[in-house]
């Protein structure tokens, strides 16, 4: 029991001085003062700074996980506990800042550490992911969520708008609560994952047909035209086999179909493309300029992601005057968008931003520390999360 004791003092020792100085500026010496033990037992329980620090922030984790699992208890449906999750993490914000803004620089500090996402402390982060990764799989299981969703980047994104939220309160000092922003945080979200109504003009003929050409552009991808059979496309798009021949000819037709309605939706897609008087058209063209901006910069953008964005003395500096500045004209379309009506007048042009910058943040995050997606996947996910950004705004589905 006193063992015990002695290391939880040590553990928050070392969160509250971490938290105000940063690991680096941190000593061994003062953090065993504050605990009230002798340097060399730190060493027995720990094996350098950077291991008390994940260890610290573990702990924290652990406590986050069974908080967040008690406010789950009664909560029925997908988009009730999304909605729980996230007023829990503002409400921490506001009501807990002293453990919450410790918890924040802990987080800060261990994610712009490459070693952080080998050790075994980065399970209790990927633990608590876990709590929304389920929601996202719960809410697309039961049809409230799109069923073309990625998780990992909606998960990405939410998580990225709260941290940005967070820092806009307990760094920027931008604001002085965050519960006040739920209703327009969850118009954002929700407007991403929620599913579209159901469509009552479209005819079951049209959903069989699409469903067959979808299931077809896998299949034939997979195995090529000549090791593709019409059953198996029939099983992915659980349709009979026969039913297939009441849209298409036959395999060569079916396969000719996937080029005809790709091409058509690209014309469409690039007609969009300079049509620049459109703010949904501007909308994307400036998320895939922000994309390209940093990918061009790799060593900028490691340099961001590593010692800048998450460094909390940038958010106290000119420097993220400019930072914000440069997202001016974000806020430009956006208020194009609103007057044309193709943008909801509710939006906060202050909290999409947010979710803007968090999304790159997170998402970059998982690419660059944790695990590297192939080229066609990395393109996929980036695709989908301008998606659900452009979804987040708009007065209608797209």
């Amino acid at each position: 029991m006193a063992e015990n004791n002695k290391q939880q003092k040590i553990l928050s020792a070392a969160s509250e001085i971490i938290a105000d100085k940063g690991l680096r500026e941190s000593t061994i010496t003062e953090i065993a003062s504050r605990a009230g033990v002798v340097d060399s037992i730190i060493y027995h329980y720990f094996k350098n700074k950077e291991d008390l620090l994940f260890c610290a922030l573990d702990a924290h984790l652990k406590s986050s996980i069974e908080a967040i699992n008690f406010q789950f208890q009664g909560i029925i449906g997908a988009p009730a506990k999304l909605g729980k999750m996230i007023w829990y993490h503002l409400h921490s914000n506001d009501f807990n800042q002293g453990n919450e803004r410790i918890v924040k620089r802990l987080l800060l500090e261990c994610r712009a550490n490459k070693k952080f996402y080998r050790h075994e402390s980065y399970n209790s982060l990927k633990q608590y992911a876990g709590v929304l990764t389920g929601i996202l799989k719960e809410g697309v299981a039961e049809g409230a969520f799109r069923g073309d969703l990625n998780i990992a980047v909606a998960r990405d994104m939410i998580f990225g708008l709260l941290d940005e939220e967070s820092l806009s309160c307990l760094a920027a000092r931008e604001l002085t609560a965050t519960l006040p922003d739920f209703d327009d945080i969850m118009s954002f979200v929700l407007a991403m994952v929620e599913a579209p109504p159901v469509d009552h003009t479209a005819t079951k003929k049209e959903d069989k047909a699409k469903a067959v050409l979808n299931a077809a552009t896998t299949i034939f991808s997979q195995k090529g035209f000549n090791g593709a059979t019409m059953l198996e496309i029939g099983n992915e798009a659980n349709v009979a086999e026969g039913t297939i021949y009441e849209y298409y000819i036959n395999k060569q037709d079916l396969l000719l179909s996937i080029a005809k309605e790709r091409f058509e939706k690209f014309k469409v897609d690039l007609d969009q493309t300079f049509q620049l008087d459109d703010p949904l058209t501007k909308l994307r063209r400036i998320i895939w300029n922000h994309f390209l901006i940093f990918f061009t910069n790799h060593e900028f953008l490691t340099l961001f992601l590593n010692d800048i964005k998450l460094n909390k003395h940038f958010y106290r500096t000119d420097s993220y005057v400019y930072f914000i500045n440069y997202f001016s004209k974000l806020s430009e379309i956006l208020g194009e968008g609103k007057r044309a009506g193709i943008f909801r007048q509710q939006v906060n042009n202050r909290i999409y931003r947010n979710l803007f910058i968090g999304s790159f943040t997170h998402i970059l995050l998982r690419w660059l520390f944790v695990s590297t997606p192939p080229p066609l996947t990395f393109m996929q996910e980036f695709s989908h999360a301008v998606d659900l950004l452009c979804r987040a705004v708009t007065s209608r589905h797209v």
